[in-house]
């Protein structure tokens, strides 16, 4: 059972960093194309499209969809590990 909720912690932080990198990049500037920032893109577009195509147009200057995805994120390890034990 140790081992089952290592590999769920794991796979929440992988998508924990992901997010947070994305959230992050709008602000640094990169090539979207680049061989270390186009993995981050294409393992985190599907899920934020998504995100994405519910939100109502903000004017905030930023986008929000990766904070709320990660707040989704969270709430569902949380679930998990509740009904693992």
């Amino acid at each position: 059972m140790d081992f089952i909720i290592f590999v769920v912690n794991f796979i929440f932080s992988a998508a924990y960093i992901l997010l947070a990198l994305r959230a992050v990049l709008p602000w640094i500037p990169h090539k979207r194309m680049s061989p270390l920032v186009r993995p981050v893109y294409s393992l985190t577009d599907p899920a934020l499209s998504v995100i994405r195509a519910g939100l109502p147009p903000l004017r905030l200057g930023m986008d929000v969809s990766p904070f709320i995805l990660i707040i989704l994120i969270w709430i569902a390890h949380q679930i998990i590990l509740r009904l693992l034990p």
